[in-house]
């Protein structure tokens, strides 16, 4: 029977955890059979089969399954014919397969995922033309674009990567001298575009599928370079190791305290549990937002306390997932997190504080190799920061006004006819938005950005939103977080909606409003009466060229510190796990302008 074997060659490719042996293979037939309906007398059997340096197993039978358009009270069935072929050669094993799957205790035993390195090396190779792309957002906001599939005879030629190292390729087909190849990275699927093979031809080309992975010869396409991929745990060499641990402050107060809190934080006082209010949190949140080194004795990694070389708690490193076993701080230890939905202390599954920061997450490791950062639960590498950071730099632009900038809007009075100096607010109408010759304050209740610029001078005209944060220094992503948020949320209004604009006229007629005071500064800072800007907005949405800018306008970051970040990091010395989660968010706030044809910026202190 096994002479009339014909199959596509599609396999998912393995490292065995341990080696194979015929009573594996004979008890893995057994299960197979043993979890199918009335299986038939098999037609196809054979365990462990030498030929060379190759060994294959198979196995075919038919059984029957309820059919998936058929509930189970129409007592229908059909018979089905369903196959696995495992090719064997050294540490490698090929799994083909229709109709019937491995058992998940015999993968859990026998085989682990193979590590995506291997798999660009043996499909992606420099002279490989991709005709297809599968990517997904590495971004977690729910405004941004998720996924998207490219297909073109070319892509490296037709695709503008100004982002891609925001996005994560998850699947690929890339046309070779040897034919045309698919490859899904995270599940070790290779599969081949050639006609049906027999058993002989699909054994052969597993085998050399295997030699390919094996070797990891040459080097990886240039264009999926320019992707920031995810990276498997069993990917980081043995040489690298963690350096530096920093729990995300920022997302965790989000968490606690923000508009919608989802969880709430806890301090256990004898039998009672008693809520903790934001003032009191903030010094145990100080204490935990600091860099925790990492010491390393061979695989024990030991999270070490910034007072002294004392251990308090340690990194292990899975094969799904890094964990913090054992952390813990004083500040912390009586602290605990529920959920906002249920009646304080009534809580059954409440978290101790340390337990709820690992399990969700709240943490960035970094290591030695500075392209690797473990962030929101997964691993990532990106060398385009080893690189300079050039393309993040070109996002960056200074203002020396911001330099001067002691508050975000400043003090009002009735009489006032300016924002404040000193403020960013001013700093926006002087400096930052000097290149716009309509500019209105649209700091409204449902306001889109605190300030929108039209250029209508220019050609290519221009429409832009400017968001203006103020904060203490600092290379942390914190002071971020709401910017981008705000941000990436309001893209979509760029388009100026026609539906949406007289609401938006009324607003910029009256005069602006502080805490508690109506002011005497104008909201239409320049541009002409209402009626003209109202004929400029119409004339500018009908433009086709139109270019969208949108800017978050900050004091709260240095454009030479991030430079000397990035020529630090590229002469070896790490970047901070703060900086590291910036340079991920802000990547990611970048990322999703591009992807709906709006150019973003930052712009602050020289």
């Amino acid at each position: 029977m096994i002479e009339h074997f014909k199959i596509g060659r599609a396999a998912y490719f393995y490292k065995c955890k341990k080696a194979l042996s015929d009573g594996a293979i004979t008890a893995l037939f057994t299960t197979l059979r043993q979890n199918s309906q009335k299986p038939s007398q098999n037609l196809i059997r054979q365990v462990r089969v030498r030929s060379g340096r190759v060994r294959h197993s198979a196995i075919c039978f038919s059984f029957e399954r309820q059919p998936s358009f058929l509930d189970a009270q129409a007592g229908v069935w059909e018979r089905i014919f369903g196959f696995v072929l495992i090719v064997e050669k050294e540490d490698l094993v090929a799994v083909l397969k229709s109709g019937l799957d491995l058992p998940s205790d015999f993968k859990s035993d026998y085989l682990e995922k193979l590590a995506g390195r291997k798999v660009e090396a043996a499909i992606a190779q420099k002279a490989a033309v991709f005709e297809k792309l599968r990517l997904r957002n590495m971004s977690t906001s729910k405004f941004a674009l998720r996924s998207k599939t490219l297909e073109a005879n070319d892509l490296e030629n037709a695709v503008a990567v100004s982002s891609a190292s925001r996005f994560i390729p998850q699947a690929y087909t890339v046309r070779r001298s040897d034919g045309n190849y698919s490859a899904t990275p995270n599940t070790g699927r290779i599969s081949i575009q050639a006609e049906r093979a027999n058993f002989e031809q699909i054994v052969s080309w597993s085998s050399g599928v295997i030699d390919a992975l094996r070797a990891e010869q040459g080097e990886a396409s240039a264009f999926i370079k320019n992707f920031a991929r995810p990276v498997s745990l069993v990917d980081i060499p043995p040489a690298v190791y963690p350096t530096y641990l920093a729990f995300d402050i920022g997302s965790l107060r989000e968490t606690l305290y923000g508009e919608t809190p989802t969880a709430l934080l806890v301090r256990k006082q004898g039998d009672n549990y008693v809520e903790v209010a934001e003032v009191a949190s903030r010094v145990i949140l100080n204490d935990l937002d600091q860099h925790f080194a990492i010491g390393s004795d061979g695989d024990q990694y030991a999270i070490l306390a910034p007072e002294g070389e004392i251990t308090i708690g340690a990194v292990s490193i899975g094969k799904n997932r890094i964990s913090l076993p054992g952390f813990t701080r004083q500040s912390i230890n009586d602290l605990y997190v529920e959920e906002v939905t249920v009646d304080l202390g009534a809580e059954a599954k409440r978290k101790p504080l340390a337990r709820f920061l690992d399990q969700e997450n709240y943490f960035i490791l970094l290591f030695s190799d500075l392209a690797l950062a473990y962030i929101d639960g997964a691993l990532f590498r990106d060398e385009a920061l080893l690189a300079g950071g050039a393309t993040f730099m070109g996002h960056l632009k200074a203002s020396a006004a911001l330099a001067q900038a002691t508050s975000e809007k400043g003090r009002f009075t009735a009489n006032q006819m300016e924002f404040a100096p000193g403020s960013v607010f001013r700093a926006v109408v002087d400096d930052v938005a000097q290149d716009t010759d309509v500019l209105l304050c649209d700091d409204l209740g449902d306001e889109w950005a605190d300030f929108i610029g039209l250029n209508t001078a220019a050609n290519p005209a221009t429409v832009s939103f400017y968001h203006a944060k103020h904060g203490a220094v600092s290379l942390s992503a914190s002071a971020f977080h709401d910017s981008v948020g705000q941000a990436v949320k309001n893209l979509g209004r760029m388009t100026l909606p026609a539906e949406a604009m007289p609401a938006k006229y009324r607003g910029w007629a009256r005069n602006y409003s502080g805490p508690k005071i109506r002011t005497s500064i104008a909201r239409i800072i320049r541009g002409g009466t209402r009626q003209e800007i109202e004929s400029q907005i119409d004339g500018l949405r009908a433009a086709p060229d139109l270019v969208r800018r949108v800017f978050i306008v900050t004091s709260s970051l240095s454009r030479a510190s991030v430079a000397t970040t990035f020529e630090n990091a590229a002469a070896g010395i790490a970047p901070s796990a703060h900086f590291v989660q910036l340079y991920w968010l802000l990547m990611s706030y970048f990322s999703a302008c591009n992807e709906v044809s709006v150019v973003g910026y930052v712009v602050c202190r020289p």
